[in-house]
């Protein structure tokens, strides 16, 4: 399909793509668009916000205002796939955080408003607060290999009919990188627009340097809730690029197989482009959905089954066969602490999204307990899982003078390349070096004290936020910020480190 695409000058990040894992072939893709467009055609989607369900009407679509049931042909629905951009920038506060959207491009971050956390320093499990989230993303603006960030938790001491201020302000102040969050409410957007346009230092700023995502939500099966398409349509208006991800699950929400699963799971991943490509064409936005397993002997709900990275990286596929920047879930934990559950879990699933090429792979970083639980360290660890993960996708480069052979000719047979000049040269750019995984000998371990992997993770922890400086909000903007939403509560922005 031909695609509208956006260039942009200031893109520093390298870019990694993943096409290493395709779990579709071409044939069950289409079968998936085949079938999904019957039910657009025959069923019907549930858009439960009127001014919404008129722009599917102007586009022709046949529309039951008493149920919301809008039901459309192919004509639209493939229409609509052509006008969303297939590449588009997350920019960032600053321009060296710049993320460039586009086919197979993997970026990863935390995911967003865990209740719990394990405080860092009793080691109890405790409710969140501001201090907490303010040290989650504080972690991700300091790590190399976090992209993009989501609000990690969400502070108990918030009042739910009013957080999206703080959430927002805290973010920001501790981050200069990419924001992909949703507010709680419709009447938050242009007081966002506005507090990025003071942060950004000049009128209507955000719409040239958009820093936030919207994310709202389709609920399965089929319906976009009033509230959240609202939101989607307000964002819209002020320029947020737009994210809205179902998260259906097999056996409850969704039909009890993994195609079932993918056909419901685009039918309303598409249910948001449409309604923005019929609001804006060309509006930049995502292909979102999360689909999720439960575990069918005891009926828990799964993040990190293998079912479900392998739905998540068809997600990704479709995505990229329709060409539309793709927003997933992979290498969230089901575990609740740091150990073996967690490393399989968070190795599998990042590595999975990677080489399915997931554009924004939300939940890779900091969450325990399917999303619930916030644990700080786990933000370094995650780091050196999704820095190997790069790794893999980088490939290995292969040309004249990476085949060595004037360093076999020279060095000969039975010789030693270590002060070969071809040695020095590559010796970086060449291989990953984490920074807590121990490569020593057990003698050596042993002497260094036999430093444990959660207590190394524990220490750089500390010492990021001890030590890491972010891009800061000009004073004078913050001032006027606080000024004019006084809800904004005064810690806003600090970890407990900074009471």
């Amino acid at each position: 399909m031909s695609k509208f695409r956006r260039a942009n000058k200031e893109v520093e990040k390298k870019i990694y793509e993943g096409k290493l894992y395709r779990p579709l072939t071409e044939e069950q893709m289409q079968m998936i668009h085949e079938a999904s467009l019957k039910i657009f055609e025959e069923i019907g989607v549930c858009i439960k916000y009127a001014p919404a369900r008129e722009y599917w009407r102007k586009a022709g679509a046949v529309v039951d205002d008493v149920t919301g049931v809008c039901k459309v042909g192919r004509e639209i629905v493939e229409e609509c796939i052509k006008r969303a951009p297939g590449e588009f920038t997350q920019y960032g506060r600053v321009a060296k955080n710049n993320v460039q959207q586009g086919p197979y491009r993997f970026y990863g971050g935390p995911s967003a408003e865990a209740v719990g956390v394990w405080d860092f320093e009793t080691g109890e499990h405790r409710a969140p607060n501001i201090y907490d989230l303010a040290a989650g993303i504080r972690l991700c603006d300091a790590l190399e290999n976090c992209d993009l960030i989501q609000s990690c938790c969400f502070p108990s001491e918030l009042s739910k009919d009013a957080p999206d201020l703080n959430r927002y302000f805290i973010m920001t102040k501790n981050s200069s990188k990419h924001i992909c969050t949703g507010p709680y409410h419709p009447g938050s957007v242009p007081k966002l627009y506005k507090m990025a346009n003071i942060i950004l230092g000049k009128e209507d700023a955000f719409r040239e340097r958009p820093f936030i995502t919207l994310v709202c939500g389709v609920i399965s099966p089929f319906i976009m809730d009033a509230k959240w398409t609202e939101t989607l349509l307000l964002g819209i208006d002020y320029g947020f690029p737009i994210a809205s991800p179902t998260a259906s699950t097999v056996g409850t929400t969704c039909p009890g197989t993994l195609a079932a699963q993918l056909v419901l799971s685009n039918v309303e991943a598409l249910m948001t482009v449409i309604t923005t490509q019929l609001k804006k064409p060309g509006h930049p936005c995502f292909y979102s959905a999360v689909p999720m397993t439960v575990d069918h002997r005891d009926g828990a709900f799964c993040f990190a089954s293998v079912e479900g990275w392998m739905q998540n990286c068809a997600i990704n596929q479709l995505a990229q066969w329709y060409d539309i920047p793709n927003y997933s879930i992979c290498g969230m934990c089901d575990s609740k602490v740091m150990d073996t559950q967690l490393g399989i879990e968070m190795g599998m699933g990042i590595v999975l999204g990677a080489m399915s090429g997931s554009n924004n792979m939300h939940g890779s970083f900091g969450l325990l307990e399917g999303g619930l639980t916030l644990c700080l360290e786990n933000f370094v660890v995650a780091n050196e899982v999704v820095g190997m993960s790069k790794r893999v996708l980088q490939g290995i480069e292969v040309d004249a003078e990476r085949l060595a052979l004037d360093s076999f000719r020279n060095v000969g047979i039975g010789g030693v390349f270590l002060d070969d000049p071809l040695t020095t040269k590559y010796t970086r750019s060449e291989f990953y070096y984490p920074k807590l995984a121990d490569r020593k000998t057990f003698a050596s371990w042993d002497a260094a004290g036999r430093p444990a992997y959660n207590e190394k993770a524990r220490k750089m922890t500390m010492d990021i936020l001890m030590n890491h400086k972010t891009d800061q909000i000009d004073p004078e903007a913050e001032a006027e910020i606080r000024a004019m939403f006084p809800e904004i509560l005064p810690d806003a922005g600090k970890t407990w480190l900074e009471k």
